[in-house]
């Protein structure tokens, strides 16, 4: 679990975010990224249960809408209309 995939990270720019709880900058990837103990899943594909079927490369098939179609996991869906959380 990474600081990006937790439901209270603020994204600033594409190296790091802010923490929404703890007020603090964190970042996205690589050291200190790891999750902190207010972590609560966030709004990625991969927490949908319309996504399935993900390869080594976290791209799956998205099965919430008419027609089936790819998506990757870390994909935010924070916005989805059909996002259903598993």
């Amino acid at each position: 679990m990474k600081h990006f995939e937790c439901a209270n990270y603020l994204s600033l720019d594409c190296e790091k975010g802010m923490c929404a709880v703890g007020k603090m900058i964190v970042p996205m990837d690589g050291e200190g990224s790891d999750a902190c103990p207010n972590f609560k899943d966030g709004f990625l594909c991969q927490n949908c249960k319309h996504f399935s079927d993900a390869d080594k490369y976290g791209i799956g098939v998205c099965n919430g809408f008419e027609k089936e179609n790819w998506a990757y996991a870390q994909c935010g869906s924070f916005c989805c209309e059909n996002y259903e959380k598993r």
